[in-house]
């Protein structure tokens, strides 16, 4: 029994080894990799880095391939800096009259053509000089020139300086080539005005000072190092897995926390993904969500539990070819996501001779698709800007029809046009008028193959579409022009005058400017309300201008009988009418007082104020005062007393120049000789001219202005004749007393001496040395402090403190000794014969 009993176990384990043997055999790779898990035993699938079998710890990740993550675009050559025209500048700072065209079919004078021509061969020989110049130092760097990501075309088309650029490897066209070893006035004739100074040239002519550049092509002078990869841009759902594209596999959430890896794989040249341990999965061709579902399904598979995220690590590389009117052309390396826009980016922008609104892409010698950048610039808009593929061929055509337009608008420039492209369209691209547009009116310079340059007339709110009320909706074809290659369309601006304005001026609360309205009157702008305080409602004027002749009507009316409701006062307005209010109140009448006052300063005068009353105001004198030199200067008296003076001295002048002139004729016939008169003559022109310097002496000392009043005190001053009146801008000085006493005229020593009590004139005239030999002393006089002279007496009297002693020169006419004896002989001469004339006729 025994036996058996151990015979039946040895059937029954044997009979759980094979069922076990069986369920190993037919239970999937999941489950045994969950039983795998929890038997704690090492994972050979998920444990392996890179197919090598290399343990990674939790979490790592592990990279298939060291290269999976290095950059593929190699970096860029700066592009070239855009070289500006100076000449445009040059040009506005030159006289308009030096360019009025010859030739109607040309936009400039021979002379201007010579000049501009000859600036830009100065121009573009500094650019060689630069290009040179940066090559050595590139030479002297060793910079590999595979550095540059660009691989120009041989040939391809460009501006003259961007062929050159620096670095970038583009070499000049034979035809650039042999222009540039032609003389300077040979390869004049290979040049050309470019489209802005054609333009701006044209502009400055028609008196528009701003100049007009090619929209849109500064977007691209941004100075970058390189059009870096798109690696932070989220890829789409339709983007389409290729060769070099590099994928992140992250897996996590599997039960046993050493099973969680991340991957990063790329995708082999042929379109496999290779995944250690889990197999190749085909991947080329699929979009991005349609990978991430077969990769989710191929370990689905292998896995009972997990969670699982794919993204792009890198973005493969792709090689396309910018051609045309490019900065830069050339074959270039961009990322898988770059669009038509990145391409042109990359070959430093179009020229500007290159078109921006028909750049195409090319595909099997096809054209794909187009894109006008004028939708991205304008508006934003990019949902044509392609995404390239590999190989595709991006060019960029030469410059279309193109326009300027240029005054009251908000975007002046010049713009490339569209087949069909209308006035209102253009008006558009340039953002629209400005408020100071004049709306009704604008002009279209064209050319016409017949007749040259021609000017159009246009009515921009008809081209606009804009309806008036008193004006229907026009129509046809002159109403919205289709604008031609090379119009100028010029837009402008309304007058600074205001044309619907009367004005209200004088003794009023608000004057200015006030809108006229049709059938207005004078009440309409002038209500009581609007009068000052000092109006004079009695009478005011209207003042009135002819817009035909431009006279001058000056219309009075009474604003009080208007406000009464006299309906005759109350006058029509008509349009720029001036409505004058006078004032009641008159300026203040000011006097200044300066001096030894107590309170020096401007006084308000009353009308009729007299000179005690003004010093009382001003506190009365000080101590140190000195009221007998008083100084009263009227302007009244200072205008008319230099009046009469010019008036006396001219008199003077002429009598003294007649009496000369007389004396002379008279020397000259007494004397019977030319040398005689020739020393008479010169004798009285010396008297003339002595006379003339004592005349201007005199005239010197008069102190034009001065009104002489005798003060000594204010009590005394009051009642008198000498308490005068007082005038508006009176200045009234009160000097402090004087110590000294002045000499002038014909004295030895013209002097200022100390006054001294008890010294008379004589005593003063030794002080200066005592009077010339020419000295006139009957003529001597006396000027006293007050401005008075005397002339009587004064030997005897005693010089006061201020007194001033003027003694004139006394002029004589001399005659010369031989002119003496001559005239005397001549006399005798003539005496001697007549009487020998009458002893012989006696006999």
């Amino acid at each position: 029994m025994a036996m058996k009993h151990i015979q039946v176990g040895k059937a029954r384990w044997m009979q759980g080894v094979i069922c076990v043997l069986c369920l190993l055999m037919v239970a999937p790779p999941a489950v045994l990799a969950q039983m795998q898990g929890q038997g704690g035993a090492p994972n050979p699938m998920l444990g392996a880095g890179g197919g090598q079998g290399a343990v990674v710890a939790t979490g790592q990740a592990i990279m298939t391939n060291p290269t999976a993550l290095l950059p593929l675009i190699p970096p860029q050559t700066p592009c070239p800096a855009p070289v500006a025209s100076s000449a445009p500048t040059e040009f506005l700072t030159q006289s308009l009259n030096e360019f009025w065209p010859t030739d109607p079919a040309t936009l400039l004078p021979l002379s201007l053509e010579q000049r501009m021509r000859q600036e830009r061969q100065e121009r573009q020989e500094r650019q060689e000089r630069q290009e040179r110049q940066e090559r050595q130092e590139r030479q002297e760097r060793a910079v590999p020139p595979q550095t540059t990501q660009a691989q120009p075309v041989m040939g391809g088309t460009g501006t003259p300086g961007a062929a050159g650029a620096p670095g970038a490897g583009v070499q000049a066209t034979p035809a650039v080539q042999e222009s540039r070893k032609l003389p300077p006035q040979e390869r004049e004739g290979l040049q050309d005005f470019t489209i802005e100074e054609a333009f701006a040239r044209f502009s400055v002519l028609q008196g528009v000072k701003s100049r007009l550049k090619q929209f849109g092509y500064d977007f691209f002078d941004t100075q970058v190092s390189g059009f870096a990869p798109v690696l932070d841009v989220p890829v789409g759902p339709d983007y389409v897995i290729g060769p070099e594209d590099t994928l992140a596999i992250h897996i996590w959430n599997v039960p046993d926390q050493s099973f969680n890896r991340s991957y990063i794989v790329p995708v082999e040249r042929d379109g496999m993904l290779v995944i250690p341990q889990v197999g190749a999965i085909p991947l080329g061709g699929l979009t991005f969500s349609q990978a991430e579902r077969v990769i989710h399904a191929r370990l689905s598979n292998l896995l009972k539990r997990f969670e699982l995220h794919v993204s792009m690590a890198r973005l493969r590389t792709m090689k396309v070819y910018v051609v045309g009117e490019v900065v830069r052309p050339g074959a270039y390396e961009v990322s898988s996501l770059a669009t038509l826009s990145n391409a042109v980016y990359s070959a430093c922008g179009p020229t500007r001779s290159g078109s921006l609104r028909q750049i195409r892409v090319v595909q099997g010698g096809k054209t794909a698709a187009e894109l006008d950048f004028y939708e991205f610039l304008l508006a934003g808009d990019r949902s044509h800007d392609r995404r390239l593929q590999a190989g595709d061929v991006v060019i960029v055509p030469p410059l279309g029809p193109v326009a300027a337009i240029g005054g009251a608008v908000r975007r002046s420039a010049i713009y490339e046009l569209k087949p069909g492209t209308q006035l209102s369209d253009l008006l558009r691209l340039a953002g629209g008028l400005t408020p100071v547009a004049d709306r009704k009116h604008g002009n279209i310079f064209r050319i016409e193959a017949d007749r040259g340059r021609v000017l159009l007339d246009v009515d921009l709110d008809a081209a606009l579409g804009v309806q008036t009320v008193s004006q229907e909706r026009l129509s046809g074809p002159d109403i919205n022009p289709v604008i031609q290659d090379g119009d100028y369309v010029r837009v402008v601006s309304l007058s600074t005058q205001v044309g619907n304005v009367v004005s209200l001026a004088g003794a009023v609360k608000n004057p200015g400017p006030y809108q006229f309205r049709p059938g207005m009157r004078v009440h309409d702008l002038l209500t009581q309300d609007k009068l000052s305080v000092d109006s004079y409602v009695e009478r005011a004027e209207i003042i009135r201008t002819d817009q035909a002749t431009y006279q001058t009507t000056v219309i009075p009316f009474n604003p009080k009988a208007i406000f009464d409701g006299d309906q005759a006062e109350n006058h029509a307005l008509q349009r720029l009418d001036q409505v004058v209010v006078a004032t009641q109140l008159r300026a203040p009448n000011l006097v200044v007082i300066e001096g030894e006052v107590k309170r020096p300063g401007y006084f308000t005068i009353e009308k009729g104020e007299r000179l005690s009353s003004l010093l009382k105001r001003a506190g009365g004198f000080t101590s140190n005062a000195f009221p007998p030199g008083v100084v009263l200067v009227r302007e009244s008296v200072k205008i008319k007393q230099k009046a009469e003076l010019d008036r006396f001295i001219a008199a003077e002048r002429q009598r003294l120049t007649a009496q000369a002139a007389g004396a002379a004729a008279g020397a000259a016939n007494l004397a019977g000789g030319a040398a005689l008169s020739t020393m008479g003559n010169i004798a009285e022109q010396q008297v003339l001219q002595l006379r003339m310097q004592q005349l201007e002496s005199v005239t010197a000392r008069v102190d034009v202005g001065r009104v002489v009043v005798r003060l000594e005190s204010i009590e005394k001053l009051e009642g008198t004749e000498d308490d005068v009146r007082l005038e508006a801008r009176d200045k009234i000085m009160i000097p402090t007393p004087p110590q000294t006493v002045s000499i002038i005229g014909s004295v030895k020593n013209p002097t200022t001496v100390l006054h001294r009590k008890g010294l008379l004139l004589e005593d003063y005239l030794k002080q200066a040395g005592n009077q010339t030999e020419d000295a006139n002393m009957s003529e001597l006089y006396v000027m006293k402090a007050n401005g008075t002279t005397e002339s009587s007496y004064v030997r005897i009297k005693e010089m006061q403190p201020g007194d001033t002693i003027v003694v004139p020169q006394k002029i004589e006419v001399k005659t010369p000794a031989v002119a003496l004896w001559s005239t005397v002989a001549s006399v005798l001469g003539s005496v001697m014969l007549g009487v020998a004339a009458i002893s012989i006729v006696g006999r």
